[in-house]
């Protein structure tokens, strides 16, 4: 039976369910009280019974369905056990239309359920295989396989009990094949189990065997097998019996007789084992402890009220006494095994014991074999009667299948058609989406040329700017040079001749006039030294330091950041004449300058870069750093920007290195021969740096 019915009982049901007021709240709560009440372990069973009737008979006041159906489940499952089988049927009823009604499939397999396990005690085998089959279609149907695979081995038992041995072998192989996956062991030990008793029946013992070998693999894994494993052996025994073997049937038994605490734990298994190991040494005319064998089994099985097992018994003893010639005790047995069948409806043994008399009781025999052939014609009957339903419900339970199958197709047809629209959706989506890559990368691409051309045009702009400077200042030192040539040339001669003249005139010898005459040969001697100081400050500037080279990387570095999200930072010793470089290495740094500031730019995303000018001895050191991505330093291939570095460097005779290492920025530094300008300047370098 399914966990939740049991938890129903131990647990009860909230009260919850209470909605129409204190009435269905107090109903509902004696509903709980009486079920719970029937659970005690400390009442009789007549008692039980009585609270679980006025459980039932409180459940006519409740309104709510869903409550209802719960309660109806619960009762169903606890009524099972109990002799009122007219209230079970009710009960049972009642559940099964109250699900349906309710559209609750589980509770409906639930019902069925409880409806198999009635009809199966009541040996009503084909209405116990329906029952059993319509919880097992809802469960199919529901993807449960664990509850399915139980009722398909429930429907093999019903099949194997009416001698349906191979229908019963392909159920419990499809059981098989919904349980296995799920690793439920004590299920697929009872399923390999009904495979060997199914296989053994016809007379496929060396199967039958391999079955039991089998289900005792699944055992291995089961926690605390002992009683199973008792049972797994009597079986095995039971094969090496009908198949003849009964010595090795005699050792079986006699292993499962020996098992710790048996007779306690399974007393009916132990008097089976007792009855069959006496039923082997008859077989083999061995009576020596025979007797007191069949004795204790029928003892045992008299205390436990086992008509059914009990006949067995009986009849193994009229074996035994005709063993022993006394055909009497024989036939006496005889009919107390008849008795004993008729009784628990055992039509097996009632036609073994038949056969048995109408050989041993010569007054009675054609009595007793046209009874024998009544009875065998009639579960003949009844048995292919019973397969019939059987294969009428299989067919049923297949056309169900098919038309699952059916539907479950037509819903895979149209969820892959479903799935191919959504294929075909994303086809367009992702087409979408591609083409606004496309275009807005294109946008991207052409917004990045037009950056590199405004760029290259503020640097085309930047070098005429600093192109015409450089002309200015060279103007202004051409008219510096001028303006001092005329005052040295020009004026300076003039009062050096007027100076002369003076002096000529300081030759006469009035007082007076000698004395103008100094005083005027002395201010033109003030005014001759002060031209000639301005003249010569003049000429000195004109080819003193005024910054230009230091100017002109300032001014890349301003129009860099202007242009660029980058800040420069350029430091100096101030104290150095760096425009007394010679022209070459100071329009080669400048390039080489530009060149790195540029690959930084585009290259290492950078947000720094640093200059650093530096004299050590005879070499002029310039530092270039920044905080880009770096790159790996060692790579093989250089671009056109270190090329240029390295040929423009190997002109100057110098010296260059570049380390860069990933996510540590790049660092290039330049040692360069310091070589000065002479007076007049290098003509050629300074017209090369005013073109930059």
């Amino acid at each position: 039976m399914p966990l939740i019915a049991v938890l129903y009982l131990v647990l009860g049901t909230p009260k919850v369910y209470a909605i129409q007021g204190n009435t269905a709240q107090v109903k509902t709560d004696s509903v709980l009280f009486f079920i719970r009440k029937s659970k005690s372990k400390s009442i009789t069973k007549t008692k039980e019974l009585q609270f679980l009737r006025r459980a039932y008979g409180k459940l006519h006041g409740i309104d709510n369905d869903s409550l209802r159906t719960r309660y109806l489940s619960i009762l169903s499952y606890a009524l099972l056990s109990m002799e009122d089988s007219v209230l079970f049927r009710r009960v049972n009823k009642a559940a099964i239309a109250n699900s349906l009604k309710l559209g609750d499939s589980l509770k409906t397999a639930e019902a069925y359920w409880d409806l198999g396990s009635f009809f199966s005690r009541k040996m009503i085998k084909d209405s116990a295989y329906y029952s059993f089959s319509e919880s097992q279609k809802i469960y199919e149907d529901q993807d449960n396989m664990y509850y399915s695979g139980r009722m398909l081995y429930n429907m093999a038992k019903q099949q194997a009990d009416v001698k349906d041995y191979i229908g019963s072998e392909t159920t419990t192989i499809s059981a098989i094949e919904r349980l296995k996956p799920l690793k439920k062991y004590r299920q697929l030990y009872n399923c390999y189990n009904n495979l060997g008793i199914s296989s053994n029946a016809l007379g496929e013992h060396e199967l039958a065997l391999q079955y039991y070998e089998e289900a005792l693999f699944y055992l291995s894994k089961m926690d605390n097998p002992k009683l199973l494993l008792a049972g797994n052996i009597n079986n095995v025994g039971i094969v090496y019996r009908d198949k003849k073997d009964y010595t090795r049937a005699i050792q079986k038994f006699k292993e499962v007789l020996k098992r710790d605490s048996l007779k306690q734990k399974d007393p009916i298994l132990y008097a089976k084992a007792l009855n069959s190991l006496a039923l082997c040494k008859v077989k083999l005319m061995d009576t020596i402890g025979t007797y007191a064998l069949i004795i204790r089994s029928i003892q045992m099985k008299d205390s436990l009220n086992d008509a059914r097992s009990l006949a067995s018994s009986y009849a193994n003893l009229a074996e035994y006494q005709l063993l022993r010639k006394d055909t009497v005790a024989s036939i006496v047995a005889s009919k107390n095994a008849i008795a004993l069948a008729r009784e628990s409806s055992n039509n097996e043994q009632m036609l073994e014991t038949l056969a048995f008399l109408s050989k041993i009781d010569d007054t009675h025999a054609s009595s007793y074999a046209q009874r024998y052939i009544r009875l065998n014609d009639s579960l003949q009957k009844e048995e292919r009667q019973a397969r019939n339903k059987f294969a009428r419900i299989r067919f049923e339970t297949d056309e169900f299948i098919a038309e699952n199958v059916q539907l479950e197709q037509q819903r895979v047809l149209l969820s892959r058609q479903k799935q191919m629209w959504t294929i075909i959706a994303l086809v367009f989506l992702l087409l979408g989406i591609s083409l606004y890559i496309i275009i807005s990368q294109r946008s991207k691409n052409q917004k990045l040329v037009y950056q590199q051309q405004q760029q290259a045009n503020n640097q085309e702009i930047f070098n005429l700017m600093l192109s015409q400077k450089q002309k200015v200042d060279e103007v202004k030192r051409s008219e510096q040079k001028r303006i001092s040539e005329e005052l040295h040339d020009g004026v300076l001669g003039k009062m050096l001749g007027a100076r002369m003249v003076l002096t000529g005139l300081n030759k006469r010898s009035d007082e007076d006039s000698v004395k103008e005459r100094l005083e005027a040969i002395a201010a033109l001697k003030n005014v001759e030294g002060e031209v000639r100081s301005i003249s010569h400050e003049l000429s000195h500037n004109a080819y003193q330091k005024i910054n230009n080279f230091i100017h002109s990387i300032e001014s890349l570095l301003n129009t860099t950041e202007a242009n660029n999200r980058i800040n420069a930072i350029f430091t100096y010793d101030d104290e150095e004449d760096w425009d007394s470089l010679k022209g070459d290495i100071k329009i080669n740094v400048y390039r080489m300058i530009q060149e790195s500031i540029q690959n930084a730019i585009k290259h290492s995303e950078c947000e720094n870069f640093f200059i650093n000018f530096e004299r050590n001895d005879d070499i002029f050191l310039v530092t270039m750093n920044d905080d880009g991505k770096g790159f790996k330093s060692n790579k093989g291939k250089k671009g056109i920007g270190m090329r240029n570095i390295s040929s423009r460097v190997s002109k100057l005779n110098g010296t260059w290195s570049v380390v860069s290492t990933p996510g540590k920025g790049t660092k290039i530094t330049l040692g360069i021969p310091i070589q000065l300008d002479t007076v007049s300047g290098d003509m050629d370098a300074k017209e090369e740096l005013q073109n930059v």
